[in-house]
């Protein structure tokens, strides 16, 4: 390897790039570390937050396909040392401005950079990797450290949001990034390891296009049930526009001599069928923020246990992937695969269903939280590598380009479906509560007279009792139209499980078996 100096053992440098790219998976979700502390901070509402990390996503899956000419036109070294100075002045501009739109141009940005990270690490760490175990290995350790950043951050930050401002979190990454700066500087050569290219015929219009696309969508599913979707002049105008740019990008690509995303790869029925076994992946992934919500407004769990209990999911995590990496090495039937992880899915649905009260044990919930994680760790990879392998090899960075769209696609459908149960399920369960909140009810008045006499009991005057009382009723019952919201939203994740898992039924029974074919490409 010409990448690292002589004085670097293979063992150290495959350590060095791992901890590169460590830094630039923490930024992904960030933001989300503390969403209400977060909007504190810069003073803005917590769907602004969200909406920081679609913006962030989009900025990876639009710059993908472009990012390759950068990579192939830059020495290692400089392309190292460039992305991490730029990601280092992004955290600096987070720590320091309070003006949102400079936020939100920003976490693109880091997403354009992220897209830089993951194809130069990727790409060098394959280098090494001589064999096909080593290589699906490879793969397997990334897909697995992008699936735990979530729960990684919340563990890590947890404490240090606690007990100090929420600028910590920036001044701690820009830190990071200047000891990966040193660690480039110090361990690799100046050696061009890569033949450059001129950045000539860069299709900036391609990206523009895309880059509107997911940027509306994100929007879309941030804002829209916010807005009451289209009674707002905002949301009709950013649906016109994601409309014309989806138009104008496919018409561009079918017309394109070197295409930005080759539509061609939908004439490859298995490519079709994995995209959709990688959209619900993604879809039930995250339906796993509601647990958040659960620990924090109905167990009043604070953020230090909340990251604790995700420790459980983030084992599943590496046991649902050192399991699928194991498959994969001994090129057994990939179906077998989606059906254990999508069985384990639906079983932490199932179960969470059922264990949705308003107390409970930490203990209960680990056995859920841990088959959610071996559920999304064992369909992850093999997903992504049958998107790879199953089309031509020349279509195959179009592939995996509008797999990260589809997954941007999950992302954004699974904040869509949470946004409309959390505030049009809460309307609705609320109208129902309010059909029996009546002094004809007897249960009604039982629970009042608790709470009245609870509050007696404990000092409160009597005149302010009444008032309380109400207060602390109209808490009560939002936490149990907010279980009941959780209960509508994880009953549909179920069917979407049943009916997955009767699909790969009959998929089996028409194709049998289905390998994925390991292809040296970045793994995006």
């Amino acid at each position: 390897m010409t990448l690292f100096k002589e004085w670097v053992p293979n063992w150290l440098a495959k350590m060095i790039l791992f901890t590169l790219l460590l830094p630039n998976m923490i930024m992904f979700f960030l933001p989300m570390a503390n969403e209400d502390v977060a909007a504190g901070y810069y003073g803005i509402e917590p769907n602004d937050i969200q909406f920081t990390i679609s913006l962030y996503y989009a900025g990876f899956a639009s710059f993908y396909c472009l990012e390759r000419r950068f990579y192939n036109y830059f020495t290692s070294k400089q392309y190292f040392i460039q992305f991490q100075l730029f990601q280092l002045l992004c955290c600096y501009m987070l720590f320091s401005s309070q003006i949102l739109l400079v936020v939100f141009i920003v976490r693109f940005v880091q997403g354009m950079l992220f897209a830089s990270a993951v194809n130069l690490y990727m790409s060098m760490a394959i280098r090494f990797m001589k064999s096909y175990r080593a290589k699906e290995v490879t793969y397997s350790l990334f897909f697995g450290m992008l699936l735990c950043t979530t729960s990684f951050n919340n563990l890590i930050t947890a404490d240090l949001i606690d007990q100090y401002n929420f600028d910590i979190v920036y001044k701690l990454s820009m830190v990071m990034f200047a000891v990966s700066v040193i660690i480039v500087l110090v361990c690799i050569s100046s050696a061009k390891v890569f033949h450059r290219h001129t950045l000539i015929q860069l299709d900036m219009s391609s990206f523009i296009l895309l880059a509107v696309i997911l940027i509306g969508l994100g929007y879309l599913s941030v804002y829209g049930q916010q807005y009451y979707w289209f009674e707002s002049v905002k949301i009709i105008q950013v649906s016109v526009m994601v409309g014309l740019a989806t138009l104008l990008f496919a018409v561009r690509q079918l017309t394109l001599k070197r295409p930005y995303i080759d539509l061609s790869i939908f004439k490859q029925k298995q490519y079709l069928w994995g995209a959709m076994l990688l959209f619900f992946m993604y879809i039930e992934r995250f339906s796993f923020t509601y647990v958040g919500s659960f620990y924090k407004n109905v167990l009043h769990m604070d953020p230090r246990h909340i990251s604790y209990m995700f420790v459980f999911n983030l084992i599943g995590i590496i046991v649902g992937v050192a399991l699928a990496a194991w498959h994969q090495i001994k090129q057994s039937n990939v179906i077998w695969l989606w059906m254990c992880g999508f069985v384990s899915l639906m079983i932490y649905h199932i179960c969470m269903t059922q264990m949705l009260d308003n107390a409970g044990n930490e203990s209960y919930y680990s056995i859920p939280l841990f088959a959610h994680g071996l559920g999304v760790g064992l369909i992850m990879v093999p997903t992504i590598l049958f998107i790879i392998s199953i089309v031509p090899y020349y279509l195959a960075p179009s592939a995996a380009a509008f797999g990260l769209v589809i997954r941007f696609l999950g992302y954004t459908t699974s904040t869509f479906l949470t946004k409309f149960f959390t505030v049009y399920h809460y309307n609705l369960h609320y109208n129902r509560f309010l059909d029996y909140i009546n002094y004809n009810n007897q249960y009604y008045l039982d629970k009042i007279n608790q709470i009245k006499a609870y509050l007696g009991n404990n000092g409160l005057e009597e005149k302010t009792v009444p008032l309380v009382t109400q207060k602390v009723f109209k808490a009560q019952l939002d936490n149990q139209i907010l279980l009941r919201s959780i209960m509508d939203y994880y009953s549909l994740m179920i069917l979407f499980s049943m009916a997955i898992l009767f699909l790969l039924v009959c998929y089996y029974i028409r194709e049998k078996k289905v390998y994925v074919h390991f292809r040296p490409l970045l793994p995006i």
